[in-house]
């Protein structure tokens, strides 16, 4: 029954605003092609600013570049009794999601879904938020440059999260 009206929702929505914009003479038509200018306008000025975080997560990626960063990283997060798996994840979080779900799913295949790190990641991707891209989306398709209180408060709430997923699962609370 549920599945039925999900698959019922799209389509009275369409017929909705069909018998709406006739009820009130609207020309339909042209609303519509007006709306699919101001989409595509939204997506040519968001393009380049999409290229370039692909371009710049596929170099980190590709170039080994996050790796060299970790490696002095490794001892202090031994004692601070974070697995190196999840450093990768919580820097790519804040760029990109596809990105970041590749090392999740990276996590589970090589320590699984109940480890310490499998545990971490799913807590790390439901609580946080692509920030930067999000925020580099947004306020490029707006033509905005002053970012900077929303950038610090998302980067503020990403770590937040971060820590407490990693003190949640040390004193399996979770």
């Amino acid at each position: 029954m549920l599945n039925y009206i999900i698959m019922c929702i799209v389509p009275i929505m369409i017929l909705t605003i069909i018998i709406i914009a006739t009820k009130e003479k609207k020309d339909i038509f042209k609303l519509f092609i007006e709306g699919v200018l101001d989409g595509l306008k939204t997506v040519y000025n968001i393009f380049p600013y999409i290229l370039a975080i692909t371009i710049s997560i596929g170099l980190l990626k590709s170039t080994g570049a996050l790796n060299i960063l970790l490696y002095p990283l490794k001892p202090i997060l031994l004692k601070l009794g974070i697995p190196e798996d999840i450093i990768p994840l919580c820097i790519m979080r804040p760029l990109s999601g596809g990105a970041s779900m590749s090392v999740v799913m990276d996590i589970f295949n090589t320590s699984g879904p109940d480890s310490v790190s499998g545990k971490m990641a799913s807590i790390i991707m439901g609580a946080t938020e692509t920030t930067l891209y999000t925020i580099t989306i947004l306020f490029g398709a707006i033509k905005l440059k002053k970012i900077r209180g929303v950038l610090i408060a998302g980067l503020i709430a990403d770590f937040v999260a971060v820590v407490t997923s990693i003190i949640l699962v040390n004193l399996k609370i979770i």
